[in-house]
């Protein structure tokens, strides 16, 4: 009897037998996943996270003023108003768990998906200046328009950014709720600016940063992205 007891403990959780649905919060964005079994040891999820968020404070920044490659010996200020952070990833992930009835886990996978921080620009008191003066130095120059106004858009990484990270709690309950806590790092590649208002060909998005103070998001993280993350899970079945 015991034995048949055993048995049957330890066969739940093979390929297909275990279903769950998940709302979650973190660094990402909110989401909403679902999750299955592939062994005791292994689960296998898929889900969607999105996070848009606008910055309403200004952001100073500052450029040498330039014409035609050459400087003009005074500097162009102003600020980003109403910077955007927006972040649209579908994800793939595999966790697996060293002891079956444990509640530690290692994490693997994929999002695939666009993370751009949009910046509205504005130069002060650029109608002062009768020659249209550019903004720059030897690695970017931006040509804003006639009222001082610009934009451009920092592209975090590439579409497919590798995951890894540790979990504690289980990616399908046991009972009907359960709750998984999960940090992490994601892999987001080089970040990359685009915008119509560069008048060159080299993009120099880390030179544009240099020019820019208090962005929202540090320097230091749009390549290398943390992850925590909370996980509200339902079993199915």
């Amino acid at each position: 009897m015991c034995g048949i007891i055993t048995t049957s403990s330890y066969a739940q959780g093979y390929l297909f037998e275990n279903w769950a649905v998940g709302l979650n919060a973190g660094l990402y964005g909110y989401g909403i996943q679902g999750a299955t079994s592939l062994s005791p040891n292994i689960k296998a999820r898929a889900g969607f996270d999105f996070i848009s968020y606008i910055h309403k404070d200004a952001i100073d920044f500052e450029f040498d003023a330039v014409k035609d490659g050459a400087s003009l010996n005074h500097n162009l200020t102003g600020i980003f108003s109403d910077t955007k952070l927006k972040f649209t990833n579908v994800k793939v992930m595999i966790d697996y768990y060293p002891m079956e009835t444990g509640i530690f886990c290692f994490t693997a996978g994929l999002y695939l998906g666009e993370n751009n921080i949009y910046l509205n620009g504005q130069v002060d008191d650029y109608d002062q200046y009768s020659n249209d003066p550019q903004m720059g130095d030897d690695k970017i120059v931006i040509q804003p328009n006639k009222d001082g106004s610009f934009d451009a858009k920092l592209k975090l990484g590439s579409i497919v950014k590798p995951y890894f990270g540790l979990g504690l709690g289980r990616t399908i309950p046991k009972s009907r709720i359960g709750f998984k806590f999960e940090m992490g790092v994601v892999y987001q590649g080089n970040y990359k600016l685009e915008s119509d208002y560069i008048v060159n060909n080299n993009y120099a998005a880390k030179d544009f940063l240099d020019h820019i103070d208090d962005l929202p998001v540090s320097e230091s993280l749009l390549k290398l992205w943390p992850m925590l993350n909370f996980t509200l899970s339902y079993k199915i079945k």
